[in-house]
């Protein structure tokens, strides 16, 4: 039995990084059979509230935009599955619709889902379509930057946080690493903690891990995160997702957030 990988393509410049780290994942994994999604954007969904209408020329042009980027992204998933093995090759889904719908349709079926890096100000699709993965499928998801290196899992950093979606994420990434796999777990500690533990879990898996501590409260911890994890060359970082509020204020937990924007490695998150 292989495992299912769902990529969710949404820019032409990210779309070979993202299904060659897809590839990585299924190889970790111990094979998998990929499903790519690309989401046409219905269009509807672009109205404001303070229009009354979409105009016949608006629908056309939405649609032939639409057309035009799913034709490229295709092309570009075309030259990656030729280099595919498997008698069923990976399977292409072209579908209009709204992300949430579309990504826990497909995403809740799969058992790891990949998707880019959304641009700060890239087109809403891109968000929705991360967002979608994150917080509607309650799957594994693997945020790739556009220009990530792809051969990751020998080096891996932990973002360890005590809670449900650290653990989540901990549990998925434990069965696509090899038990060679060089792990340092990255704890935080505020200067009137005591020192924090190597989380039971990883013991109780056997795995062999080496602790790190980040102080808490001075800089912004995102980024003491991702410059320990490049100083240890690690080459993807593992972390609980989290959202503080209703998705139309965009407003996620402090780590989450500037790990959507500064993330230059594959990061693994689970909400």
């Amino acid at each position: 039995m292989s495992n299912v990988i769902l990529v969710i393509l949404t820019r032409t410049d990210s779309a070979a990084t993202v299904l060659a780290a897809a590839t990585r994942l299924g190889t970790l994994a111990g094979g998998a059979r990929f499903e790519v999604l690309v989401m046409r954007v219905p269009p509807v969904s672009t109205i404001l509230v303070t229009e009354e209408v979409l105009t016949k020329e608006q629908e056309q042009t939405i649609r032939s935009h639409e057309a035009g980027r799913a034709a490229a992204l295709r092309r570009s998933f075309g030259a990656w599955a030729a280099g595919q093995a498997g008698e069923a090759g990976p399977r292409w889904i072209d579908e209009e619709g709204v992300a949430e719908t579309l990504v826990k349709e497909w995403g809740g079926r799969a058992d790891y889902i990949v998707v880019g890096q959304p641009l700060e100000h890239g087109a809403r699709a891109e968000h929705e379509a991360l967002h979608a993965a994150l917080f509607a499928s309650g799957r594994p998801v693997l945020m790739v930057p556009a220009h990530a290196g792809t051969e990751f899992g020998e080096t891996v950093a932990v973002a360890w946080r005590d809670d449900k979606f650290t653990l989540h994420a901990v549990m998925s990434v434990l069965h696509c690493i090899p038990r060679t796999a060089d792990i340092h777990v990255l704890m935080g500690r505020r200067a009137d903690a005591p020192p924090p533990r190597i989380p039971a879990v990883l013991a109780e898996h056997g795995v062999t891990v080496t602790g790190h501590e980040l102080p808490v409260g001075k800089d912004i911890f995102g980024a003491l995160l991702l410059a320990k994890a490049h100083e240890l060359n690690a080459g993807m970082l593992v972390m609980g997702a989290f959202a503080h509020n209703a998705w139309h204020n965009r407003l996620f937990g402090g780590v989450t957030k500037y790990m959507l924007a500064h993330a230059d490695i594959p990061v693994l998150m689970r909400h």
